[in-house]
């Protein structure tokens, strides 16, 4: 009984946002350490932006069109972050949706401003961490760090 209410609670909390068709998840959860890999590799969403939500974060902080469309979308569809999840906003010309993960040791997320000069030194020649990344260039990469696998979001060049 406790896992039917945990589950409904998942998809009260993730809503419809929760089936990101458009990003691979297998792809994306097999992006090797190390590499920089393209949005456009993991999706066939013709994305405008690709933006990260870390946990507990329920709206973008931005006040530009983009940010505000995002932030109506999330509050329309009653996003509701916390502490196990992390997830990217794939923000299309028509189409907005959520890729939510659990964090775990094999997979959690940093954002721009946690890039430390350490971290900085294990990303691949050619990215740049952003909290928002444009379609065109949005990448993805990997790093292995205090004995966890972090995401990061960023631009590829």
């Amino acid at each position: 009984m406790r896992f039917i209410a945990l589950a409904a609670m998942a998809l009260i909390a993730y809503g419809p946002s929760a089936n990101a068709g458009s990003l691979d998840e297998d792809a994306f959860r097999n992006i090797p350490v190390g590499k920089a890999t393209k949005f456009s590799n993991l999706s066939s969403l013709d994305a405008q932006a690709v933006c990260l939500l870390q946990p507990y974060q329920d709206r973008l902080p931005s006040n530009n069109a983009l940010a505000a469309r995002v932030n109506d979308y999330l509050a329309a569809n009653n996003y509701v972050p916390d502490e196990e999840h992390f997830a990217f906003v794939l923000i299309g010309k028509e189409a907005i949706e959520i890729a939510a993960f659990n964090r775990s040791q094999k997979l959690d997320v940093l954002a721009k401003h946690e890039v430390s000069p350490s971290v900085e030194e294990m990303l691949p020649k050619g990215f740049a961490p952003h909290d928002c990344a444009s379609g065109q260039f949005a990448a993805f990469t990997k790093i292995g760090f205090r004995a966890r696998t972090y995401v990061l979001l960023g631009e590829a060049r």
